[in-house]
C-alpha cells in the first residue's frame, strides 16, 4: 500500500509526469513509483530517460508510509536544539564507525566569507549493525558498527523514529536499484553485484542535516557544487526552502523545490563508475537559506565493503549506449570511460582511506596502525575534521 499521494492540480502543486526526453531540461520530472506496478513499461522508460540525461528525479507515491515521514521530519530536527555539551558527547570523534555529531566551521574551509557565517551541522547515523572486526582483520571492517545515539531521557523517541525511517528507505533502496537495472535493459539483479547477498557487509549512511539561515548578522550557510559519492543519494527535504540546485547539460542551475510525498533522488560517483558513466552523478548545490534553518534527511545507499567497483562488467543494450553516446556529444565528452586504479581496490579500503584523510581525530584515536600513513608529521595544526564529508 502507498500512502504518499502528491498533490493534485486543484491544490495548485505538481503532479506526477515523466520527464522531457530533450537532452536540455529545466524542471526535474515526477517519476510515480505505482506506474512500477501498473504500467512497468512506462515507468522504466521515463526511468531510464531521468537517469541517464538528468541524473536527478523526484520518485512519487513510494513505498514509505506518510506515517513515518512525518515522524521523522517532526523528530529529526529536535537533536540540534540540544545543549553544546549533549551534542558534543555525541561527536564523530568519539566513534570508530564515523557515526555521530559534526560540525562544519567555515573558519575551516575555503569559505572568503567564514567570518560572517554561521556553522553547518550534521548527525549521522547508520543502521543497527554490530562491529564484527577483530585483532588482526582489515581495519575497514571497523567502518560497520552501532550509531552514536543520545539518551532516551533526552531525547525520547530519537534513535526509534530515525531507525524505524532508515530501514524503510533502506528497503526502499533495494528494490529501486532493481528497476534501474531493468530501465537500463539488464536483469533486475544485475546491480545486486555489488552489494552482498545478506546485505550486512554493507551500512547506508544516514545524515541529518542542518544548514543555519541568515539572521542577526550572519550569512547562511549552504554547500557550494559537488557530486556525492554514493551508489545513489534519497533525498527527504524537510523544510520549505527552495535552495537545492541541479546543473543541467547546458550548465545552468535548476532548481529542485521540496514537493511533498517525494524524495529527491541523485546518482552518486559510485554509480556512476559501476556504469562506465552510463548514468553520471550530476553537479548539485545548496543555496544559503534566508530566515529560519533548513533542514534535509540524505540517505547514501553503498555498496559491499568486498566489491570492486571494476570488477564486474555491465553489458548494456545499444539503445542505451546510443543514449549515452548522444549526452556525451552535448557535453562535449570524448573517449572510452575508464577505470582509475582505486577502482580495483576494495571498496572498504578505498572508502576507509577517504574518511581518515577526512578525519584526524578519528584516524588517530581508533586507526593508530594507519595513523602515521595519512599523518606522517602528527596532528594538522588546523583541524581536519568532515572538510569533505557535509553533503
Amino acid at each position: 500500500m502507498h500512502d504518499n499521494k502528491l498533490d493534485n492540480p486543484e491544490s495548485g502543486t505538481a503532479t506526477p509526469r515523466g520527464p522531457d526526453t530533450k537532452l536540455d531540461y529545466h524542471e526535474i520530472p515526477v517519476i510515480d513509483w505505482r506506474l512500477s506496478e501498473t504500467d512497468k513499461p512506462r515507468f522504466l522508460r521515463e526511468l531510464r530517460d531521468a537517469m541517464i540525461n538528468i541524473g536527478f528525479l523526484y520518485l512519487g507515491n513510494h513505498t514509505v508510509p506518510k506515517d513515518v515521514i512525518d515522524r521523522v521530519k517532526e523528530m529529526a530536527p529536535k537533536f540540534f536544539d540540544l545543549p553544546p555539551e549533549a551534542k558534543d558527547a555525541l561527536d564523530m570523534k568519539n566513534s570508530a564507525h564515523f557515526h555521530g555529531y559534526l560540525k562544519v566551521d567555515p573558519s575551516n574551509t575555503n569559505d572568503t566569507d567564514y567570518n560572517y557565517r554561521d556553522i553547518r551541522e550534521q548527525f549521522n547515523f547508520g543502521g543497527a549493525r554490530e562491529c564484527h572486526w577483530r585483532d588482526g582483520d582489515p581495519e575497514y571492517l571497523k567502518l560497520h558498527g552501532e550509531a552514536l545515539w543520545p539518551p532516551e531521557e533526552l531525547l525520547p523517541g530519537f534513535r526509534d523514529t530515525l531507525l524505524a525511517y532508515y530501514n524503510h528507505v533502506e528497503d526502499l533502496s533495494y528494490k529501486f536499484t532493481q528497476l534501474v537495472s531493468e530501465s537500463l535493459g539488464l536483469s533486475p539483479e544485475a546491480l545486486d553485484v555489488f552489494f552482498d547477498e545478506d546485505h550486512q557487509k554493507l551500512q547506508p549512511r544516514c545524515k541529518v542535516l542542518r544548514y543555519p539561515g541568515s539572521t542577526d548578522g550572519k550569512l547562511g550557510s549552504g554547500i557550494g557544487a559537488h557530486v556525492d559519492g554514493s551508489f545513489l543519494t534519497y533525498l527527504l527535504q524537510v523544510t520549505d526552502h527552495r535552495t537545492l540546485e541541479v546543473q543541467n547539460l547546458s550548465g545552468d542551475w535548476i532548481p529542485v523545490p521540496p514537493k511533498d510525498g517525494t524524495f529527491v533522488i541523485n546518482l552518486g560517483k559510485t554509480l556512476e563508475k559501476v556504469t562506465r558513466r552510463v548514468l553520471p552523478a550530476t553537479p548539485h548545490r545548496v543555496l544559503a537559506p534566508t530566515g529560519p534553518p533548513r533542514f534535509s534527511i540524505a540517505f547514501f545507499s553503498s555498496v559491499g565493503l568486498d566489491v570492486k567497483l571494476a570488477g564486474h562488467d555491465l553489458d548494456f543494450p545499444p539503445e542505451v549506449l546510443n543514449m549515452k553516446a548522444a549526452r556525451d556529444k552535448k557535453l562535449g565528452v570524448s573517449g572510452e570511460f575508464a577505470f582509475s586504479e582505486k577502482d580495483n581496490e576494495l571498496s572498504g579500503e578505498v572508502v576507509l582511506t577517504r574518511k581518515l584523510r577526512s578525519h584526524a581525530d578519528v584516524a588517530e584515536k581508533f586507526y593508530p596502525k594507519l595513523f602515521p600513513k595519512y599523518y606522517p608529521n602528527g596532528r594538522p595544526e588546523k583541524p581536519v575534521t568532515g572538510r569533505k564529508e557535509f553533503k
